[in-house]
């Protein structure tokens, strides 16, 4: 017959508990309570309203530095800075990694929970109390502990399981709503840099327009001291020379203005900013093709959408699990003796296994609103999810009609200025040959004006539609916040419930 230690028949069932409680929770936890993510339906056309011939193929348009295409290594530079230094950048990838540390919180309720507690004492007794001691109690004792303590929550319903699943589906949003704002930010130096060479252009042809009239003055006063013109065609044009002098100023005021606002996106002082080229020498780049369900694929506002839309889904399980119970499971174990020599010894082990449950046996019905308000947010968030799929392909429309409609409107704009050119030619001839009159020439160069502002104003809109149609489409650089989302895509699969 066989005897077993005491202590040893003690401290090993417990033991033997460990692989089959961890076995049980294995696999109880793939039942999650809640609906399973699905995208939403949404019917999207299958072809541009706009369609755009001369559209060029682009394999990742999310991955593409499309700015590099007006050819201005100034633009790349600015870009470049922008990406480095905007604070509205920084701001989001800051939250970013906020938002990543909260994912890592709810991923680390999955694992136990393990503390570890040590103690040593000394103890004297008195003997000169007014009790005596006993002859057999020492005078001078000592304790000794260890002991590690374990709890673990399991996750029989998916409560954990889903409360991971939908802040991982918040970092992503996060993350998607940085990528928006990196886009945002581009567009916008972009777009500023393009209308602040607009803004140069417009300048040079005001005090172009100057010098001509300068140039008219001295025919009229030429022409008056001849006696063939009146000192009332002197003064006309001199009105006319200090109402566009008196233009310079106000549009210098603009480029101050447009490089102060230009240089905040850039992260930096209000100050000048550099130009390597003029807006005619822009190259404009062409025309990405994308079909329009890929703009649902490449949005940042329509990924953050649905991101949204797979956090408030997963919500709705650990809703739903609060109408079970929690049970955990709890350990305890250690070495304890009055003996450092025998403290790490199998006498001086103790420990214990237990099992933890708490219940709601009645919430006033909490539970229930708590359900109802995560499927109504839920609900909220398709028609978000819907609507931003509908806002962009709306925008994508508004920007190929835009870029459409302002080539159009620059060949008609090249056809008027060789028209007006021509009539002001003819308008200085005549007056040089004493047949035509003065305000024949004034008008004819006001004329020649208004077209080439035209002409400047739709050469900045052509640039300025391909920024939105690239921005519409979800083109810009993905730069991924630094040291957070990694191992995402991995981990939203792992948590993914398994059918």
């Amino acid at each position: 017959m066989t005897h077993c230690h005491p202590t040893r028949a003690r401290s090993r069932p417990p033991m033997r508990l460990l692989p089959l409680l961890a076995l049980l929770t294995g696999a109880l936890a793939g039942c999650a309570m809640g609906p399973d993510y699905q995208r939403p339906e949404v019917v999207t056309p299958a072809a541009w309203r706009t369609p755009e011939p001369g559209a060029a193929p682009v394999a990742d348009l999310a991955n593409l530095a499309w700015w590099e295409s007006f050819g201005d290594t100034q633009l790349d530079a600015l870009v470049k800075q922008a990406l480095q230094n905007n604070l509205d950048i920084r701001i989001a990838a800051g939250r970013v990694r906020q938002y990543a540390a909260r994912a890592d919180l709810a991923k680390a309720q999955q694992l136990p929970e393990v503390g570890l507690r040590g103690s040593s004492t000394r103890d004297k007794l008195s003997e000169e109390r007014q009790v005596p001691l006993s002859s057999r109690t020492p005078v001078n004792s000592a304790a000794y502990e260890l002991q590690a303590q374990v709890s673990w929550e399991l996750d029989l319903w998916g409560r954990v399981q889903r409360t991971n699943e939908a802040y991982l589906a918040d970092l992503a949003a996060t993350d998607e709503d940085r990528r928006a704002i990196t886009l945002t930010v581009v567009a916008n130096v972009v777009s500023g840099y393009v209308q602040l060479m607009a803004l140069d252009r417009e300048l040079a042809l005001l005090k172009q327009d100057v010098a001509n009239r300068q140039e008219v003055i001295r025919l009229a006063e030429a022409r008056q001291q001849g006696g063939a013109g009146t000192m009332l065609q002197v003064m006309q044009a001199r009105a006319a020379l200090e109402e566009t002098a008196a233009a310079v100023p106000a549009k210098e005021r603009e480029i101050a203005a447009a490089e102060n606002g230009l240089a905040i996106l850039l992260g930096t002082d209000p100050a000048t900013i550099p130009r390597s080229t003029a807006l005619d020498a822009l190259k404009a780049p062409p025309v990405p093709q994308g079909l329009p369900s890929s703009v649902l694929e490449q949005r940042p506002d329509v990924r953050m959408a649905e991101a949204n839309l797979r956090a408030a889904n997963a919500r709705i399980g650990v809703a739903k699990a609060e109408f079970f119970p929690t049970i955990s499971l709890t350990g305890l174990f250690g070495y304890a003796s009055t003996d450092l020599s025998r403290f790490v010894t199998e006498p001086a082990l103790f420990g214990s296994v237990g099992t933890q449950l708490v219940a709601k046996v009645f919430d006033g019905g909490r539970n229930d609103a708590s359900v109802r308000e995560a499927e109504a947010v839920q609900a909220l968030h398709v028609d978000a999810y819907r609507r931003a799929v509908r806002n962009a392909l709306m925008e994508t429309e508004d920007a190929l009609v835009y870029h459409q409609k302002t080539v159009q409107r620059l060949d008609a704009l090249a056809r008027q200025m060789k028209a007006v050119k021509s009539v002001a030619e003819l308008a200085q001839k005549r007056y040089q040959g004493g047949q035509g009159t003065l305000f024949e020439v004034l008008d004819a160069e006001r004329q020649v004006t208004a077209a080439q502002r035209l002409q400047i104003d739709a050469l900045r809109d052509e640039h300025l539609s391909l920024v939105l149609i690239y921005k519409a489409l979800g083109g810009g650089w993905k730069v991924a916040a630094p040291d957070v989302l990694q191992s995402v895509a991995a981990d939203d699969a792992a948590s993914s419930p398994k059918n």
